[in-house]
């Protein structure tokens, strides 16, 4: 492959820091589904990929040899795609990317972790601990935290603590425990309708789906 034919272009150039500019948005900020919750290592991806060298793999995992650093961001420039880290060898110096599209590998990678962790037997139960006074806008970080712990297929337990002088606020201990399990409808299945009171706690477990 002649390495001469990829050259830059301003509009290609211009597009692809758009581009990669979006993607390091937060993904609150930049919408779509939930693979803000994928857990992934630190994946180094166009410029953060600091080998003077890299050998270049496409999706169907043919290998387009070993070009310069420089010359393999111009040949992802050209085609509106990424290179995304797979390997590094520091001895030889030498990075092993994905010429992809960023999205579409990390959507594929969340997929297929998401398919592991749902064939698993065992699961985890994550506490959150909140308040029968908790305010809206910490309740709703809350339930959005159980939400993504929920859709990676683990449980959640939610548990309010009523000391001495607050055993008198038990109903709306309840009632705010009731809310949670509305709120999170659409991902929870349990054993109980209700929340259970154990001493001065009052908590429900809410099983994924």
């Amino acid at each position: 492959m002649d390495q001469k034919t990829f050259k830059s272009s301003s509009n290609n150039q211009s597009f692809w820091w758009q581009k990669k500019n979006f993607w390091g948005q937060n993904k609150a900020d930049r919408g779509g589904n939930n693979i803000s919750a994928f857990k992934a290592k630190v994946i180094y991806v166009n410029d953060q990929i600091k080998a003077p060298n890299v050998m270049i793999i496409d999706d169907n995992k043919a290998n387009l040899w070993v070009f310069p650093r420089r010359v393999a961001l111009e040949m992802a420039n050209e085609k509106w795609l990424d290179l995304v880290q797979l390997t590094y060898d520091p001895e030889k110096m030498l990075s092993t990317v994905r010429l992809t599209d960023y999205w579409k590998y990390m959507y594929q990678k969340w997929k297929e972790e998401k398919e592991r962790r749902k064939s698993q037997k065992w699961k985890d139960t994550k506490e959150l601990k909140v308040s029968y006074s908790i305010w809206e806008n910490d309740l709703q970080l809350k339930v959005k935290k159980a939400q993504e712990i929920l859709q990676w297929w683990d449980n959640v337990k939610f548990s309010i603590r009523l000391k001495w002088r607050e055993r008198m606020y038990a109903e709306k201990a309840v009632q705010k425990l009731e809310a949670i399990q509305w709120m999170l409808a659409d991902f929870w299945k349990t054993q109980y309708d209700t929340p259970r009171k154990e001493a001065n706690w009052y908590s429900i477990i809410l099983f994924s789906k």
